[in-house]
């Protein structure tokens, strides 16, 4: 196991889009919560309602469409020119590849997560100067908080990854799962109250909290998506060990 394990970190690590898209992910969300700081004017009637454990958590959210992106990129990008092929035949066992590739997945994307909002927090609450906390001041409540958003990563990830084994392409994945994350779901959930138990909207309590809206709590949410990444990752176990040779 140790071996497809490797083979699959050396291949993800070593594509350029890759390589970019995890330098997105580092880069983009610390860099709006540190902008979103400095332009914090707590004047507004908003500011007074927000919790300040939660600055640099909202962000998050954002971060979500590169995550994908990553996990879309790893998995699709050897169905183009027949890679898979290569990948089957230096590795027969097709259990060994599958389970590699989402381990790899899933630890990308909790290692993103921990980087990426610890950073975000960190300048957010720098930025806000008097009215954020310094680091002798950050409570339990925001390391569980972090503990969310990498569940949140990880799981939504394994999702990205299993849609993409099933459709055998990445643009499958963005179409669907991107525009959920950018708040098509949230924006119906008010009509569509059953919306809620969509992968994007059951663990969105995990990033930050969306009171009033009637979302899932954090742990009704990660069982929710945990279930549908089990659902996804069978299916496209199904499928993978079944159909892959000769795709391209």
């Amino acid at each position: 196991m140790l071996n497809p394990f490797r083979s699959e970190l050396t291949k993800a690590l070593t594509l350029r889009s890759v390589q970019l898209t995890l330098l997105a992910a580092f880069i983009v969300p610390p860099a709006l919560a540190f902008f979103s700081g400095l332009a914090f004017d707590p004047s507004h009637p908003a500011s007074s309602s927000f919790p300040v454990e939660s600055h640099g958590f909202e962000i998050a959210g954002f971060g979500q469409p590169i995550i994908i992106l990553l996990a879309a990129l790893i998995t699709g990008t050897e169905y183009l020119n027949a890679q898979m092929r290569t990948t089957l035949t230096a590795t027969p066992s097709r259990g060994r590849v599958f389970s590699a590739k989402l381990i790899v997945i899933a630890l990308l994307s909790a290692i993103t997560a921990l980087i990426s909002t610890t950073a975000a927090v960190l300048l957010k609450h720098a930025a806000l100067g008097d009215h954020g906390l310094s680091l002798g001041q950050f409570t339990t409540d925001m390391a569980w908080n972090l503990l969310g958003v990498i569940i949140n990563y990880t799981l939504i990830n394994l999702i990205a990854a299993s849609l993409t084994l099933l459709t055998r392409t990445y643009i499958a994945t963005l179409v669907i799962l991107v525009p959920m994350v950018l708040g098509l779901t949230i924006s119906l959930v008010g009509a569509i109250p059953a919306l809620r138990f969509l992968p994007d909207l059951a663990g969105l309590q995990l990033l930050t909290r969306y009171p009033g809206i009637g979302l899932l709590d954090p742990i009704s949410g990660a069982l929710v998506m945990i279930a549908w990444a089990l659902l996804l990752g069978s299916a496209a176990w199904w499928f993978f060990r079944a159909r892959d040779v000769g795709a391209s």
